[in-house]
């Protein structure tokens, strides 16, 4: 079996040779551990927390890859914004957002009413979580969108906008992503 890390390093090096039509993940369990990996290239997408409905697993690493190759004219011409549409982690669990000129963590349950600007069509962020204080709300939900540079956008609305499409249905129980464009 493929550990996760390897998984994203194969994925990091191999995306360009990849189809578009895809979305990459790779998802393992052991232990009572969860180990996941994401790609994702399309302009907007929505993410949810594993188990979403009813709480995610207390002891959870995954790691979320956006690279923007789709549609083909975005690719090194859009910068990603990021909106949260819910934001309630257990003490301890925390979303790292890792760009070359950003680093951005996130806990507890302090959501962000504002948009995160990306100047670039990549970035990477972390999902970690540990078995201590579980909350039974526990959950997150992120969108993106990819904005086509040298256009002006209205960015005051557009995590109403993105969060309004992040919906998850209550029986969904294995898609945790909404690719929108």
């Amino acid at each position: 079996m493929m550990s996760s890390a390897l998984f994203c390093a194969l994925v990091i090096v191999f995306a360009p040779v990849i189809s578009t039509e895809q979305t990459l993940s790779h998802y393992s369990y052991a232990n009572g551990a969860e180990f996941c990996c994401y790609y994702f290239h399309n302009e907007s997408v929505s993410m949810f927390s594993h188990e979403y409905h009813t709480h995610y697993n207390p002891t959870t690493i995954c790691q979320y890859n956006i690279d923007v190759t789709e549609p083909e004219e975005l690719e090194d011409n859009c910068d990603l914004v990021l909106c949260f549409k819910d934001l309630n982690l257990d003490d301890g669990d925390f979303i790292k957002i890792n760009h070359k000129d950003l680093q951005v963590t996130y806990g507890g349950d302090n959501l962000p009413n504002y948009p995160l600007r990306i100047w670039d069509h990549k970035v990477s962020f972390w999902f970690s979580s540990d078995s201590y204080d579980r909350k039974d709300e526990a959950k997150w939900a992120l969108s993106y969108v990819c904005l086509e540079r040298g256009v002006d956008h209205d960015l005051c609305n557009i995590c109403d906008e993105l969060n309004e499409r992040a919906v998850l249905p209550e029986d969904e129980t294995e898609n945790w992503y909404r690719i929108w464009s």
